[in-house]
């Protein structure tokens, strides 16, 4: 196999949809443009999410950077939380297949 994997984490924030664009908005300054966005329904501490409405649904972010990356980013998202906005963020190590190989992004440096 040419590509090695590569560590990074996963980021994956649950919010309600009305809080989306903001804090997609909170992500940009630190450089983070990739996302992926799903809606989703379910129950939690604030009961049954049911995405009838778009005040009853919530999303989730997720988002694939280094761990230098993240640090920023968590300290972004606590700062919301603390202002009370409720958001979920969850954590995750994974490993990805870069799609370049070593030799093709040295190449275009």
């Amino acid at each position: 196999m040419k590509r090695e994997l590569e560590q990074k984490k996963m980021l994956i924030l649950i919010t309600a949809k009305p809080l989306q664009r903001m804090v997609i908005e909170t992500l940009a300054p630190r450089g983070i443009g990739g996302y992926t966005v799903a809606a989703v329904t379910g129950a939690g501490t604030s009961g049954l999410n049911t995405g009838t409405l778009p005040s009853d649904s919530n999303v989730m972010i997720h988002i694939i950077l280094s761990e230098r990356r993240l640090m920023g980013v968590l300290e972004d998202i606590d700062a919301l939380m603390e202002r009370g906005y409720r958001i979920k963020a969850i954590v995750q190590d994974i490993q990805i297949l870069p799609r370049k190989t070593p030799d093709a992004a040295a190449a275009k440096v």
